[in-house]
């Protein structure tokens, strides 16, 4: 663990949200720790980067683990921001395609892709953080994507006994290989690719959990 000083800010009561300076730092700090990763990054060059003096730096984060666990958590925060849940005017299966169209995305962006990369070299040195990672990101899509079929069954489009495992079989049957090619830094398939398999995600799905009315 890195030292430092100890942190002079106190956080509010309810919801954090970031002065200014901390998210100069954030974001200086996240560019290092993509370009660098975690190891090769160090306090000093997030100072310089982001225009601050180490002195600064610590009293906003009292070590670099500090700093990258609070990058996690934003990412994870930030996994539900702007995903759309698309009306069942055109059907259960539209609507699917277009929820799960977002994650294939997210995963083939690239910066999303690196941040990925970065918390998962990690996990030898400092598995907490990529609990954090796995535990908290994963169950806020979750969360958002059961409720979202929750919303079909009770429309009759779908007819399932638990809300969270078929949201983890929607988004395993649809999202494939892709985290895993994105964690090892694998050569990914092409985005055609990766839409047929999300297809062929959704038949298997919509017949397992479909209804007369799914079709």
């Amino acid at each position: 663990m890195t030292e430092g000083a100890e942190s002079t800010t106190t956080e509010p009561i309810g919801e954090h949200v970031p002065s200014r300076k901390e998210c100069q730092i954030l974001s200086a700090a996240r560019s290092q720790f993509l370009e660098q990763g975690f190891a090769d990054t160090s306090m000093d060059a997030i100072a310089r980067a982001a225009c601050v003096s180490k002195a600064t730096l610590y009293a906003y984060f009292p070590s670099k683990e500090a700093l990258f666990r609070n990058l996690i958590e934003i990412e994870c925060n930030e996994k539900c921001v702007n995903v759309p849940s698309p009306a069942f005017d055109a059907g259960i299966a539209a609507a699917l395609r277009e929820l799960c169209g977002h994650f294939v995305a997210r995963f083939l962006t690239k910066e999303s892709a690196a941040f990925f990369q970065a918390v998962s070299s990690e996990r030898w040195r400092f598995p907490e953080l990529c609990h954090l990672y796995f535990n908290s990101g994963k169950q806020k899509v979750l969360d958002f994507v059961a409720a979202y079929l929750d919303e079909a069954k009770a429309r009759g489009l779908l007819a399932f006994d638990d809300a969270y495992m078929a949201a983890e079989q929607l988004l395993h049957l649809t999202v494939s290989d892709l985290p895993m090619r994105v964690a090892l830094g694998l050569e990914l398939r092409s985005e055609a690719e990766y839409e047929r398999v999300m297809e062929s995600g959704l038949a298997v799905f919509l017949k397992a959990y479909g209804t007369p009315a799914s079709f």
